[in-house]
């Protein structure tokens, strides 16, 4: 029978990268790893950038078509840290010429006013290890080469560079083992010993959706149940990677996913679920 799924593991270096989290405002306070919609999101602009995007599309129109035909090969994004991880924060100045009309900003600049504003916001560093899984479908095998596209994990400064991409083998390992990838927590019927988090994040699907409103993105989070430790050296919070076991409710199952130079243990979903 042949594997449902194809997986690639991607090596990350990221000197800053900061995801927000999703009910966090002013004082940006970061996710300790990125998001599934972050990850989907990233993914989405390698392909553009590799040329992948749909033909007669321009803007908003262009990015919604890009990132539907991306979820409809993408079955899971995840990711763990590679070495431990630590945090900052950063006072960045933005220009908020976005957030107006264009008439708006050059009247604003000719009577001297400030476009600018500051921040305080919260960056992580480190290495970290991605996942993507995908149907095993036509189109899949492109995928290797968006991978080493990837450039941006976060915000507009929080960029990035690719150490490694390989597909992975796959094992299934039954509905109950150690998982060390975070897994949305709806999925899992108990879990128990190890170390995590339990974290609100936003799900893949949020990459094809305009988000405008708080209900927006409300919408596409689940809580995500996080393995991950903190240690505390000379005064300052050190984050790096755990296991915790689980037991998948039915339909799920775990997976390893094992590359030549780095592993994962991934819940992916079965038959109706998928």
């Amino acid at each position: 029978m042949s594997q449902p799924y194809r997986a690639f593991i991607t090596e990350v270096r990221a000197p800053t990268f900061s995801v927000r989290q999703p009910q966090a405002y002013q004082v940006g306070a970061a996710l300790p790893l990125p998001q599934p919609s972050t990850l989907a999101c990233a993914l989405a602009c390698a392909a553009a950038l590799a040329g992948e995007g749909p033909p007669g599309f321009l803007g908003d129109e262009y990015v919604g078509k890009l990132a539907e035909s991306l979820l409809q090969l993408l079955v899971r994004a995840t990711a763990k840290p590679a070495a431990p991880l630590t945090s900052s924060s950063v006072t960045v100045s933005r220009v908020r010429a976005l957030e107006e009309g264009s008439e708006e900003v050059v009247k604003a600049i000719e009577s001297g006013r400030r476009i600018t504003d500051a921040m305080v916001r919260e960056y992580y560093s480190g290495r970290l290890t991605i996942v993507y899984v995908f149907k095993n479908a036509a189109g899949v095998e492109k995928v290797r080469r968006w991978l080493y596209l990837l450039g941006r994990l976060g915000d507009t400064e929080s960029l990035i560079s690719v150490g490694g991409v390989e597909e992975a083998a796959m094992e299934p390992l039954g509905s109950e083992e150690y998982v060390d990838t975070y897994t949305p927590l709806e999925w899992v019927e108990r879990y128990g010993d190890g170390t995590f988090s339990l974290i609100r994040m936003c799900r893949e699907e949020l990459c094809a959706k305009p988000v405008r409103r708080r209900e927006d993105y409300e919408n596409y989070s689940s809580v995500y149940l996080v393995p991950i430790s903190e240690k505390w050296v000379e005064g300052r919070s050190v984050l790096g990677g755990a296991q915790v076991r689980i037991k998948t409710k039915l339909g799920y199952a775990i997976w390893r996913v094992k590359g030549a130079s780095a592993e994962a243990r991934v819940v992916l979903p079965e038959g109706r679920a998928l």
